[in-house]
């Protein structure tokens, strides 16, 4: 799937509400006026807590052929947008919704869904399911890498850009800028006896070039690394299959090495 690049305006309409999985908070509107109702459903029906991650996927009940686009919302902020066809997930197909940048405590998650009489006229139909769960505060990362910024300088490979990449890591996720000015923001949970598996891409906003797992931007693979700190040195070790990226493309030929700590 792609995002879509525009957020398209949509007039109110009347609809018709129900509520129901009370206990998690979740709501159910649909509208318009064929005698089949119009309704979405979300794999966050009836979570009362989230997880780490999770994959937040919507269903709308009608062909893909008759969805125009399915907006992801939390706290009524859109943050991503699904084309047709299906699957409709956050964050591309195979990733997740990662909720360390979000604050501890209840938020509302909406997936809405629009057809495409409604997405070229205004007689068509639209269909939203909320979900309010509640989530966890973010683990922090082991005390040597919590809050630390890090630089390593690579030589120009097949398909490595030559010059200073640089290495953010908070309890959000790990945040990696390459020498042209791009950046990927990563999922990275930290495993027992120096080891860490790096996953999908995070998305925070809808539109930003700053996040993501650039490496395996679609397919979001994991791929675990042993890591030490000593003095102002972070080493970095594959420690299994490179998942992430084909051939000269992997993961591995940036992430493994030494990085020098900065500050």
């Amino acid at each position: 799937m792609k995002v879509v690049r525009r957020i398209l305006v949509m007039a109110s309409m009347a609809c018709m509400v129900a509520v129901s999985s009370a206990g998690a908070g979740s709501e159910e509107r649909g509208g318009g006026g064929d005698a089949q109702q119009f309704i979405v459903t979300s794999t966050l029906d009836g979570k009362k807590v989230l997880p780490h991650r999770i994959r937040w996927r919507a269903y709308p009940k009608l062909p893909s052929a008759q969805i125009a686009r399915v907006v992801f919302l939390i706290d009524g902020k859109v943050r991503w947008i699904e084309r047709s066809p299906a699957p409709y997930t956050y964050g591309f197909d195979s990733n997740w919704l990662v909720t360390t940048w979000l604050s501890p405590g209840s938020h509302r998650f909406t997936v809405r869904a629009v057809d495409t009489v409604r997405a070229k006229t205004k007689g068509g139909r639209t269909a939203e399911r909320t979900t309010i769960a509640r989530v966890l505060p973010a683990p922090t990362p082991p005390a040597s890498l919590a809050n630390t910024r890090w630089t390593r300088t690579l030589q120009l490979g097949p398909t490595t850009p030559a010059g200073k990449w640089d290495l953010s890591i908070n309890k959000v996720g790990w945040k990696i800028r390459d020498p042209g000015g791009h950046h990927s923001l990563i999922d990275v949970v930290y495993l027992s006896g120096g080891r860490l598996q790096a996953r999908g891409g995070i998305y925070t906003r809808l539109e930003n070039s700053h996040e993501g797992n650039g490496w395996c931007l679609h397919t979001n693979a994991r791929v675990d690394y042993r890591w030490a700190v000593s003095a102002d040195t972070l080493t970095l070790t594959l420690a299994g299959p490179d998942r992430c990226g084909k051939g000269k493309d992997g993961q591995h030929f940036v992430w493994a090495g030494p990085w020098t700590k900065v500050g």
